[in-house]
């Protein structure tokens, strides 16, 4: 293989999501003010914090041929019963955890509907999102739930503090923050990826997702690793409603509502397929941080909030034709590395390459 062949082959290894985010991300530092601040930057990644959870979970399930609508309302579920257990006094070392609990309970109640009783994962995931959001609902009375400051709750001030702080001016535009929400974000998010890279979670997911079948012939369980990553997608959603309470010391019932739509953008942007059997964690990231670096553009720039979802779906129909022409240049490569290889035996044996 010669160096250029060898930089084609690293540069196709990136995700298609990382151009995108970095044209983004160049336009809107250039033709937005205020936008390329440190201050603004540190605001727009803890912000990003619960879509990025979101978009790394929608991009397990797409990329096993499933689909996860639930999250939004596991979101506003679990972020409302942990809030009102510490409300009713408990300490915030009790309420986190039930909420991680509750969220893998309702992931595998998803993964057994689907998987067991054989309900298509869009109608399964759909109805589920309104049964949480119901439950939401109903245990806040629709209402803001907050609890009261004290030692019990120390955990959340601690979640909600900055690791590191660093006045680059006068302005608070030019102070750089980094939060503990952002690092524990990004430590789980590193954990997914190793568990997807370095074990056989990766493998059977892009087996279920290219072919069901297959992958039960060659000895994967289906059920199981089915359940296993709506449990991992349930797990993930509540640790977005912490994200989502610790940030506001507070908790609307509607606080997951349409974040389901804007992880499956963000997966869509990072290269996974409704089809399944392709895509990648890091590129649901990117997803995540593109969809940001849009709404804090737009927030800056004074655009009305009710264009912001009119942009996100232009920007799913754009990841979904981006996805279909890398497809496309995908296959027409197989295909003439087929016939490549065809020719060479015909060449091997005497015959004449046509």
């Amino acid at each position: 293989m010669n160096q250029q062949s060898q930089w084609r082959s690293r540069l196709d290894r990136i995700p298609g999501a990382a151009y995108i985010f970095l044209i983004v991300f160049a336009a809107a530092s250039i033709l937005v003010p205020r936008f390329f601040s440190v201050g603004n930057i540190s605001t727009m990644l803890l912000q990003a914090c619960t879509l990025t959870l979101l978009s790394v979970a929608m991009s397990l399930t797409l990329m096993m041929g499933s689909i996860d609508l639930s999250m939004g309302g596991v979101v506003s579920m679990c972020g409302v019963i942990m809030a009102c257990i510490m409300r009713a006094g408990a300490s915030a070392w009790l309420a986190l955890p039930v909420g991680l609990i509750i969220g893998a309970v309702f992931g595998m109640f998803n993964g057994v509907m689907v998987t067991r009783l054989k309900i298509p994962a869009f109608i399964a995931t759909f109805g589920s999102m309104g049964i949480a959001q119901s439950i939401a609902n109903t245990i806040s009375q629709e209402r803001t739930v907050s609890w009261e400051v004290s030692p019990k709750t120390s955990l959340i001030d601690f979640l909600g503090n900055h690791a590191l702080s660093v006045e680059m001016g006068t302005d608070a535009s030019q102070t750089l923050t980094i939060s503990n929400l952002l690092i524990i974000t990004a430590v789980v998010v590193a954990v997914v990826w190793v568990l997807f890279r370095r074990t056989t979670l990766g493998s059977n997911i892009y087996a279920l997702g290219a072919n069901e079948e297959t992958a039960r012939l060659s000895g994967v369980s289906v059920t199981q690793w089915r359940i296993i990553v709506f449990v991992i997608s349930g797990v993930l959603a509540a640790l977005g409603g912490i994200v989502v309470m610790v940030r506001s010391n507070s908790v609307q019932p509607t606080i997951g509502s349409n974040l389901e739509f804007q992880a499956c953008v963000a997966a869509v942007l990072g290269g996974n397929v409704m089809e399944g059997g392709k895509g990648s964690v890091p590129g649901a990231v990117l997803g995540a941080l593109t969809l940001y670096t849009i709404r804090s553009a737009m927030s800056l720039m004074g655009i009305d909030t009710s264009w912001v979802q009119v942009v996100i779906g232009g920007v799913l129909v754009i990841g979904m034709l981006l996805n279909n022409y890398a497809a496309s240049r995908e296959k027409a490569g197989s295909l003439a590395a087929l016939n490549r290889a065809r020719a060479d035996r015909a060449v091997g044996k005497g015959g004449v390459a046509k």
